[in-house]
């Protein structure tokens, strides 16, 4: 299949968001590699000060764009702009839509959705300096940018404790950023990343957990820019990751039926992550992350390793599920979507999370149903 990797190149800007915007780049490459794996034929199309031009030179009946932009001109509000200009010259992409995209940016309005589809997520405002003394919410709280990704923002201060560490933390995400001030009641509890494949049905892969054990303090437990993207920042060594991430069975239902229902109350298609705390066994979702980062190392391409899934084969499955999104003809189906079929015609209900068996070629798959098979057999004769 012909495929346009596109992504946005950014231009220098200020130290915080350096590490996140460099990783575009890099996860460009790696995609690009991974797709010509399954012998797709890939050109990689930067994006600078200009959406138009560089795509208009081809021709959208014959390319699928695997979209990697995450900002334009250096804005993050203009990400579903870029959808906008896809969707205007006829171009079908991998990933969300730009309402989702909007959506899912604005932190705040992610959230009255989420309440409206009856999905527990805490209790939250949202200040500038002129409201701040309007508060609703217990103490402790969590102070981050409304619209705003890849934690930017999210310091260690950004858990107060009462109303003058809040006021201080407002008025820094409002002179720094230029944009109001998301505050939620804090949730002191389990922190897991939940990675979902598919579209009508999306399937959960294994959960992956922040592991927050090196740290004692409980207010310190976040995640914030540092232990996102500086690997030599204290703040990233103590929170390490654990996929699988070792729950009880009831658990892992909860959470994977609570990601699920954001996942589509938020409208994701194609791959997403959802951010979950759990506080007395009951999964609060955090954020909704819509083209959430696929770097080899990061948690979508971990999750998948984890279920059994190459970084080749997460990347050509994205564009299977855009494909047979758009029913272009010619593209192999899913792998999520061929084997919940199967499960289904043999009467279930189909499953949420998928066995590493699932995602094996299907010459694997035939080899391994046939020493089942056979090993059956002997067990009858006997």
């Amino acid at each position: 299949m012909k495929i346009l990797v596109v992504y946005n190149v950014v231009e220098p800007s200020e130290e915080e968001r350096l590490f996140s915007e460099q990783e575009i780049v890099f996860v460009e490459q790696h995609i690009a590699r991974a797709l010509q794996e399954y012998g797709h034929l890939t050109v990689s199309v930067p994006i600078r000060n200009d959406l138009w031009t560089p795509l208009k030179q081809y021709d959208p009946n014959e390319w699928l764009i695997f979209n990697l932009c995450e900002s334009f001109r250096n804005k993050t509000y203009l990400e579903p702009y870029i959808i906008s200009v896809f969707e205007y010259l006829g171009f079908r992409y991998t990933g969300s839509d730009r309402r989702t995209l909007a959506n899912c940016l604005n932190k705040a309005r992610a959230k009255e959705i989420l309440q409206a589809h009856g999905i527990p997520t805490a209790a939250f405002q949202v200040f500038t300096p002129l409201n701040v003394h309007q508060r609703r919410l217990e103490f402790p709280l969590f102070v981050k940018p409304v619209s705003e990704d890849a934690s930017i923002g999210i310091t260690m201060d950004s858990v107060v404790r009462d109303d003058r560490a809040l006021r201080r933390q407002v008025r820094f995400i409002w002179e720094k950023y230029h944009e109001p001030a998301l505050v939620e009641e804090f949730i002191d509890g389990r922190e897991f990343n939940v990675t979902l494949l598919g579209n009508d049905s999306p399937r959960v892969l294994p959960l992956s957990e922040i592991n927050f054990r090196h740290i004692r303090d409980p207010f310190a437990r976040i995640v914030s820019y540092r232990a996102k993207w500086v690997p030599t920042s204290e703040e990233y060594l103590k929170t390490p990751p654990t996929c699988p991430a070792r729950v009880s069975e009831s658990l892992k239902r909860r959470i994977e039926d609570v990601a699920r229902r954001a996942y589509q109350a938020m409208g994701l298609r194609d791959y997403g992550r959802v951010d979950i705390r759990v506080k007395d066994g009951i999964p609060y979702v955090l954020e909704v992350n819509p083209n959430a980062d696929l770097a080899p190392d990061a948690g979508i391409a971990r999750a998948a390793r984890a279920a059994g899934m190459s970084y080749a084969d997460l990347a050509d499955e994205i564009v299977r599920l855009a494909a047979h999104r758009y029913r272009i003809k010619g593209m192999a189906r899913p792998r999520i979507v061929t084997y919940e079929l199967k499960a289904r015609s043999a009467g279930s209900d189909g499953i949420y999370s998928i066995p590493a068996q699932a995602l094996l070629p299907s010459v694997l798959r035939a080899e391994k149903v046939k020493r089942l098979r056979a090993t059956s057999a002997v067990g009858v004769a006997a």
